[in-house]
Order: C-alpha cells, then structure tokens, then sequence
C-alpha cells in the first residue's frame, strides 16, 4: 500500500493542496492523510474514492494499476531539472525523469564553498543515502559529525536529526538518494 501513499502524496503536491487541503475535501483528518502518505496506515476502500475524487484522479490510478510508462528511463545531462534551492549555494537536479511510481528519488546535489542545509538540523519520514562525487561534505546525524570525501558514501535514516554542509574550499557534488520521493 506504500505505493497509494506516494501516488496521494504526488497528487496533492501537483495540485498544491496542502495536507489539512486534501482533508477537508474527503472528510477526514489532515493525520490520516498523513499517515497514509507516510505508508502507516491503509485507507477504506471509500476514504480512497473519496481521495480519488478530491485529486481529480481514479482509484486505479492512486494504487498503480494500468501504468504505462509514458518517460524514457534515460535521461540526457542536458536535460535534468534543476530544483529550486534548498538553501543559497545549494542546487539539486533531478537525476530522473518523472514519474509518478518511483519509489526512491535520485538527486545531484552541487554545493558552493561553505554552503548548508542551514543552521537547524531537521528530520522527516524515509531514508538517505549520499555518494560524495567530488569535495568535502560534513554530514551530522545527530551529535555525530561524518566527514565524506570523493567515494565516501553514507546511510541513513530521515527520522534521524541531520544537518550537511560543504566544508571544501570548492565545490562539492553528491548524488543524494531519498525515499519516498519528495520532488
């Protein structure tokens, strides 16, 4: 049922609804959408009608049958998507093209010379791994600092606080790898 999550999940965004948005259209808690989204719990199977009609979207659609895959699996350098910026001095590229039933999100993350996530660690649902394509990047999971230089690679959990930041003198690239997709 994880794919209903993040089939809802990409939906709502493509509509710009936020959570409490899609809620108040079905009837139900912006929690339930919540948990839904995250894979933590199943809806009824009229909880998703009704989610399927707030979405402008079909049941079958939010729980993937009858996909045909309409993107190349290939995508040329010139033309990944570039994302809006994390934070100034960070830009992120989609290493992909879209799709809605992918289950994980491949990201180039490019880094200027002491650029950040930001001064606050933050956390969220899924998880992360980072491969350090060239420069330093300082990595914190909680109170534990990782340096990763060019091959490094690091594995986590989102729910876990973390922070990163570009401790090169240049620019730092990394392909950053989320699941569930969140772009």
């Amino acid at each position: 049922m994880k794919i209903v999550g993040i089939n809802v999940k990409n939906l709502r965004k493509e509509k710009d609804l936020s959570l409490r948005g899609l809620a108040s259209k079905v009837g139900v808690s912006a929690s339930l959408i919540s948990q839904l989204e995250t894979g933590k719990v199943a809806p009824s199977l009229e909880t998703l009608k009704k989610i399927a009609t707030a979405l402008d979207s079909t049941v079958s659609a939010l729980v993937g049958e009858n996909i045909v895959q309409t993107n190349n699996p290939f995508l040329r350098k010139a033309d990944r998507k570039s994302l809006n910026s994390l934070k100034e001095g960070v830009q992120m590229f989609l290493l992909t093209s879209k799709d809605y039933n992918k289950q994980m999100e491949p990201l180039l993350f490019k880094l200027d010379p002491k650029a950040s996530s930001g001064k606050a660690m933050y956390k969220h649902f899924g998880q992360e791994f980072v491969l350090i394509i060239k420069g330093t990047l300082e990595v914190m999971l909680n109170d534990v600092n990782y340096i990763l230089r060019k091959g490094d690679s690091l594995y986590f959990n989102s729910n876990t606080p973390h922070q990163f930041k570009n401790i090169d003198r240049g620019i730092t690239e990394a392909v950053w790898v989320v699941t569930p997709p969140t772009f």
